[in-house]
């Protein structure tokens, strides 16, 4: 099974960004070879390295990567290609997940906004996917967040979060079943007011991104206040380079080294990063320091597509015609063909009560619903998801004049909260 993130990025971490107004602090152990030659503790004296050798014990068949980062003065671990998220409580680790799911989240972002948990994306089932989940500790049970224009077989690790929202770059479409496999050399925004993906544009002088995203090879973290990448590839601008996470401006350093990308672990706080080199000497590098000695190279910002706000003249024009042309269909032919059409609408309610109460008592997946409402074929997800909302609506509606309840009722297994299903009550 092949699950990637199409560039091959040869070291790939991401850090979750925390909660803005507090210090950014976070802590990434990559092997077991840590207590061998590392300090003792980190994240200020919060983390012994005794607590990553009872993550070991637990994981001991699949241990390779940690993922710890701090909300509100505690201290949390994600695991890798899990929904596992432990808070560290003393010399315990409690977990916040309450339920067993495998093979959805290799390579996912994990972080924390409006002091809440949220994982982001991941690869698994031969396909990419950009899902946004949040923890509802109530429950124990990551839940899904409905965005919109959500790109479709799309994954990145290199993932950062500004005050607007997430930057994800770099990234690829990758589905085995229909045999997609491409890649990205910009990036999507999605803007968390409005919970909508943005197409960006990256742009770096003298270099043409299809030949950085084929070439790949880029070992990226986060800090504060910067996205940093770090790359051996040899391409003009491309070495140590830096994006300021609020303002979307690229900088350039000339340097090949990627030692922190060997690290047998990495820490970060505020915007300093430290680790190990390949002898076992402890470094640090102040990403503000390498702000101020770095010159300027390139921009990341939206594309012209993503709103009429940067749309060209000729596409706000072909807009306003297009509204035109609908007003034309609401008003002259639609209320024409509501009337001709009455009687049919009418009987395919009937159709779908006769359907539907001999499964009285069942629950039944939303695939199977659509199939049941003959909307299945349809390969929009937004368009299919407001005709089942429809249908519902009528086909309720009408059982309720009939017998006083609703026919068709949302509802969660209690084993896993994350999936809807429809139960039927006739």
């Amino acid at each position: 099974m092949k699950i990637n993130s199409t560039l091959s990025f040869l070291f790939f971490f991401l850090i979750g960004s925390q909660a803005f107004g507090s210090e950014f602090k976070t802590f990434i152990s990559f092997t077991k070879s840590l207590k061998d030659s590392g300090p003792s503790e980190f994240l200020e004296g919060k983390l012994p390295v005794a607590l990553i050798d009872s993550l070991d014990r637990l994981y001991e068949k699949s241990p390779y990567r940690y993922h710890f980062y701090e909300m509100q003065g505690k201290i949390f671990v994600q695991l890798p290609c899990t929904f596992d998220l432990y808070e560290i409580q003393g010399s315990n680790l409690v977990n916040k997940y309450s339920y067993f799911n495998r093979g959805y989240t290799c390579g996912t972002t994990p972080f924390v906004r409006d002091s809440t948990h949220y994982l982001l994306g991941g690869h698994g089932f031969w396909r990419n996917h950009m899902d946004l989940m949040f923890l509802d500790e109530r429950h124990g049970s990551w839940e899904l967040v409905v965005t919109k224009n959500q790109p479709a077989n799309y994954f990145s690790s290199f993932v950062y979060q500004n005050s607007k929202g997430l930057v994800s770059l770099f990234g690829g479409m990758y589905n085995q079943r229909h045999g997609i496999e491409s890649i990205n050399p910009s990036g999507y925004f999605l803007d968390w007011e409005t919970k909508t993906w943005k197409e960006l544009e990256v742009k770096i002088e003298g270099l043409d991104m299809e030949v950085l995203a084929e070439k790949g090879g880029l070992f990226f973290i986060q800090s504060e206040d910067y996205a940093f990448w770090a790359s051996t590839m040899g391409l003009k601008n491309i070495g140590w380079n830096l994006i300021e996470k609020e303002s979307g401006k690229i900088f350039y350093f000339d340097s090949k080294n990627v030692d922190m990308g060997i690290s047998p672990f990495l820490e970060v706080i505020g915007n300093v990063m430290r680790y190990a080199t390949p002898s076992g000497e402890l470094k640090s590098l102040d990403l503000d320091e390498l702000r101020q000695e770095s010159k300027e190279v390139g921009s990341i910002q939206l594309s012209n597509k993503v709103s009429l706000d940067g749309a060209s003249s000729w596409s706000y024009g072909l807009f306003i015609v297009l509204v035109a042309l609908g007003g034309l269909l609401v008003f002259k032919v639609i209320p024409r063909y509501g009337k001709e059409n009455t009687f049919s609408l009418s009987s395919k309610k009937h159709d779908f009560l006769n359907l539907l109460i001999p499964l009285s008592g069942q629950l039944l997946t939303t695939e199977t619903l659509d199939q049941l409402l003959g909307i299945d074929g349809q390969a929009n997800f937004d368009s299919r998801r407001m005709k089942r909302a429809r249908f519902i609506n009528d086909i309720n509606e009408q059982y309720f004049k009939q017998v006083g309840k609703e026919l068709i009722v949302r509802d969660k297994k209690p084993e896993d909260k994350r999936y809807v299903y429809y139960k039927i009550q006739a």
